[in-house]
């Protein structure tokens, strides 16, 4: 892995910044619920403090609440916020739908919702009764079987009222007592006070009434009869059967309310039946939320709280439930934190009302938790887009410090990959070299190695040259010797090692001059001077001096017709140019051919020598003009170095040419081409 993913990882490490404040802002959530709940409650028990001072502003009957029991059929009545007009519809009765289904007999089925205004009692009532049977007219109600909807009031005064409605066709009507006349017959009296709207529908009849609140007092019974004998449902009759009670919210209780809470709370004050008495506030609050709804929200579900055991807050219209409810109407507070149908968190907290040492009722205060997110989103969302930029910069900034140390060594390893050149001269300077830094040092450690190693080469170069000067002495004296020592005559069994003592002398002294020859290449090279001449010409004149020198093998020049112009040292191409064809000369088979080839190009010459015979070795190709480079293998008896080649590339690179090698097509034979400029 390079070092600049290395260091980006590293960089990486300060994403734990946001992490620790993800955890951070999870305690301060915790800390925050504490005393969201704290404070809730503390509103609550103020509120239930402060109505427990004036009860008779919160209950109907101040001394007792009796028990609420719907199924002897006592009714809720619902506050409405604007009077519904009788339609037979409950579309604009603006609550919820919460229509309680009536006790029945036989196949006839009925479902109840009461509504309150300032001076109305409404009723809606829906009847699954296909079958319509309508009023007849003028006939005695006592014999008579139609469908209707008996109704029994108890007055303000405790007496009892029974009406009925029925009609014989749908549309706004009246109520009607049954009143026996003097003749002690009972006829159908109309009471234009109490009026409804009665509307037919496919599956049976809606029945929309409405009654003034004079006529009514605490308790109500209502009845819908099947007039062919289908049954009945509800409660209803002269002597009614327990229940039949009006439980109302209060009036008065909503405005009262709303005096004690701020927005994004709901206060609720319910009796000890949990029945809704008073209801104020709106539960979203628009001072932070909205601000926080664009941008924030994405932080919460990096610190979501697990609430899928929490318990789902109560949707019922008319009433209240759950943990904080029931101990708050056993007389001690409790908060709580739920679940609502869509998910979302909501705080309850609710505090009971004391009335002569009992609790009454309870006074319900809830919140949505979004609050308690948008408060600490808005106090966590600079600290958050501050980690999270400095991780951002601090990211950018190593991994452009990443690659700039990645650039820096990729241009010292480039520089020590080209420090040593294919004519084996070596470059001393290294980049980074005058940094401070440890990348500077291990460049300067390296133009220290890379020193060493040119000193050593240089030893090297010049050891051919101090060995041929050196042995040439002791060489000189053993040859003598050897001639003093046949002079002198030796004998026949002597002659021998005579011979070989001769034989490798010899070798000897032809090794000497080809270690010299390389030395006196370089010294010539550097000595030689540049002048203007045809390189064709010199070509042609050398070719057919290697016709008449090398008979085993064939000679051919392929040359421009015209002059071939340029500027350099004769006698050093003549040399390079030997070297190449002794080169030939030794690789070529008998009578194989060998093809000198000077060609014109834009910028420069290029000389080639071909030469029929084994090819060149894949892995040799690079090194053939390396210095003391041979791959020979028992050619001949005359000794071998590896510096034919290697004075080639001198002499083409004294004329800013090169020299290459490669196969020739068709897997036989070599091709040796230097190129040099033209003048």
């Amino acid at each position: 892995m390079s070092i600049r993913f290395q260091l980006l990882i590293v960089a990486l490490t300060t994403l734990v910044l946001p992490w620790a404040g993800c955890q951070y802002a999870r305690e301060l959530e915790t800390a925050l619920r504490v005393a969201q709940e704290n404070a809730l409650l503390a509103s609550a028990d103020t509120i239930a403090r402060a109505l427990s001072a004036e009860p008779q502003r919160v209950f109907r009957d101040v001394d007792d609440t009796p028990a609420f029991n719907a199924a002897q059929g006592d009714i809720y009545v619902f506050r409405l916020r604007s009077q519904p007009l009788l339609d037979g519809y409950r579309d604009d009765w603006d609550i919820p739908a919460d229509l309680r289904s009536l006790p029945a007999t036989g196949s006839l089925t009925a479902r109840l919702q009461a509504g309150l205004t300032d001076q109305y009692l409404y009723l809606y009532l829906e009847v699954d009764e296909p079958h319509f049977t309508p009023e007849p007219s003028n006939v005695h109600p006592d014999r008579d079987r139609f469908d209707r909807v008996d109704l029994t009031l108890q007055r303000p005064d405790g007496a009892l009222e029974s009406y009925f409605f029925a009609t014989s066709a749908p549309g706004l009507i009246g109520a009607q007592s049954v009143v026996k006349g003097d003749d002690g017959v009972g006829h159908a009296v109309s009471e234009p006070r109490i009026q409804a709207f009665w509307l037919q529908r496919a599956t049976g009849y809606h029945l929309e009434a409405r009654l003034p609140l004079r006529l009514v007092g605490s308790r109500l019974w209502i009845e819908a009869i099947d007039g062919e004998g289908g049954g009945k449902s509800g409660f209803a009759g002269a002597d009614p059967p327990a229940g039949g009670r009006l439980f109302y919210a209060t009036p008065g209780l909503d405005e009262l309310l709303a005096t004690f809470i701020r927005a994004g709370t709901r206060a609720t004050v319910i009796d000890s039946n949990a029945l809704k008495l008073g209801v104020a506030g709106d539960l979203h609050s628009h001072d932070i939320g909205e601000e926080s709804e664009s941008g924030e929200n994405w932080y919460r579900r990096f610190m979501a709280v697990d609430s899928s055991q929490w318990p789902i807050a109560s949707n019922a219209p008319d009433r209240l439930e759950g943990k904080s409810v029931t101990t708050a109407l056993a007389g001690q507070p409790y908060a709580e934190w739920l679940r609502s149908g869509s998910q979302e968190l909501l705080l309850s907290a609710a505090a009971p009302i004391v009335i002569g040492g009992h609790p009454r009722g309870a006074v319900v205060l809830e919140q949505a938790g979004d609050q308690l997110l948008d408060l600490r989103d808005h106090a966590l969302a600079r600290l958050f887009n501050f980690t999270l930029s400095a991780t951002a910069l601090a990211v950018i900034i190593m991994f452009g410090f990443a690659t700039w140390i990645s650039l820096r060594i990729g241009r010292l390893r480039a520089a020590a990959d080209s420090a040593v050149s294919n004519d084996g001269k070596i470059r001393l300077n290294m980049p980074e070299a005058a940094s401070k830094d440890e990348i500077g040092a291990l460049a300067r450690g390296f133009e220290r190695l890379l020193a060493r190693l040119n000193e050593h080469t240089q030893y090297l170069r010049t050891l051919g040259g101090k060995l041929s000067h050196e042995l040439r002495t002791p060489l000189t004296i053993v040859r003598s010797s050897l001639d003093n020592l046949e002079s002198e005559g030796v004998r026949e069994d002597q002659r021998k090692y005579v011979t070989r003592a001769r034989d490798g002398a010899q070798r000897l002294q032809s090794i000497l001059s080809a270690l010299g020859a390389a030395a006196r290449v370089e010294e010539s090279i550097k000595q030689a001077e540049r002048v203007n001449f045809d390189l064709r010409e010199l070509l042609v004149s050398a070719t057919g001096a290697y016709r008449d020198g090398f008979r085993d093998v064939r000679f051919e020049l392929e040359a421009p017709p015209d002059a071939c112009f340029m500027r350099g040292a004769p006698d050093l191409i003549v040399q390079m140019l030997d070297k190449l064809i002794e080169n030939a000369v030794d690789f070529c088979p008998a009578a194989g051919l060998i093809t000198v080839r000077l060609g014109r190009s834009f910028d420069h010459y290029e000389l080639e020598v071909i030469n029929d015979g084994p090819p060149i070795p894949q892995a040799m190709l690079g090194r053939l003009f390396e210095s003391l480079f041979e791959q020979r293998q028992g050619h001949d008896d005359k000794p071998h170095f590896g510096l034919g080649l290697y004075i080639v590339r001198l002499v083409a690179e004294f004329h800013a040419g090169r020299a290459v090698a490669a196969n020739r097509e068709g897997g036989s034979g070599a091709v040796f081409k230097v190129m040099l400029p033209l003048i």
